[in-house]
């Protein structure tokens, strides 16, 4: 009878062991189940560096198809002037950055043109740098207009109003340059 009570109390504290585990686990589930569905309904707080000049950060869902007028505006300027500002030594940096902002289908379109230009970029003297004056934002179009000034060397051969349109497409909720055009004045 003894090893009957002996063996009636081990099946009694294993099921409590299971229990236990069963009751953890399941916890462990609800809990990892609201940390996923949080952090996707949670929006995304970007603080710009000029955080002083703003009225705060700004939000951007991480689902969003849309985002807010002024900040996109702040990308489209930020994209016009990886385009335009350069030296020899940072043109290829510099339109790299620009073509990683690109959504494929416009890299597999400009891309190349653009790598070609490279080169021949490194070697001239020629420094230029857009001043922004101004931009209109309207449903996932910015217009950036300014002023475009070139050097070659430290004489300025070029000054002159320029505008680029700049058309976004959202994926993830971040906007890529799906469209980037010089606007005729």
């Amino acid at each position: 009878m003894k090893y009957l009570n002996a063996l009636r109390n081990q099946w009694i504290a294993a099921r409590g062991w299971m229990f236990c585990t069963l009751l953890l686990t399941g916890l462990l589930i609800y809990v990892l189940q609201s940390y996923v569905q949080l952090s996707a309904n949670m929006p995304t707080r970007l603080v710009p560096y000029n955080l002083h000049l703003m009225d705060g950060p700004v939000e951007v869902g991480a689902s969003a198809d849309y985002t807010d007028a002024s900040y996109l505006t702040d990308i489209a300027i930020a994209d016009a002037q990886l385009h335009s500002n350069w030296t020899p030594r940072n043109v290829q940096k510099q339109y790299a950055r620009f073509q990683n902002r690109m959504t494929p289908a416009l890299y597999a379109k400009v891309g190349n043109d653009l790598q070609a230009r490279i080169p021949d970029l490194e070697k001239s003297e020629r420094t230029q740098a857009l001043f922004v004056e101004g931009t209109e934002a309207l449903d996932g179009t910015v217009r950036v207009y300014g002023r475009l000034r070139a050097w070659h060397g430290t004489e300025q051969i070029e000054d002159e109003p320029i505008a680029y349109r700049v058309r976004y497409s959202f994926s993830g909720g971040v906007p890529y340059v799906a469209g980037f055009s010089l606007e005729d004045e």
